[in-house]
């Protein structure tokens, strides 16, 4: 939501923890590419349809991969 960046990142952080110390599963949608980062796994939706995947990504990874995509999802 609309978190300052230190609360972001404390709420990310527990929501890392919660994964590997718990075994929790965690689904989170963002267009944030940091907080994207967190995730084992990332799904990329264009119009309700997956159109790619990326696993154990690191931030500039999921930028990478969002800016390759056109209006309809695409890669380009």
């Amino acid at each position: 939501g609309n978190l300052d960046s230190r609360a972001g990142a404390e709420v990310l952080d527990f929501l890392r923890r919660s994964v590997d110390d718990l075994g929790q599963t965690i689904v989170m949608v963002t267009h944030d590419p940091v907080a994207a980062a967190y995730a084992n796994r990332i799904v990329f939706l264009a119009d309700g349809r997956i159109v790619d995947e990326m696993r154990n990504p690191t931030a500039d990874q999921v930028l990478d991969r969002m800016r390759g995509f056109d209006a309809q999802g695409r890669t380009s």
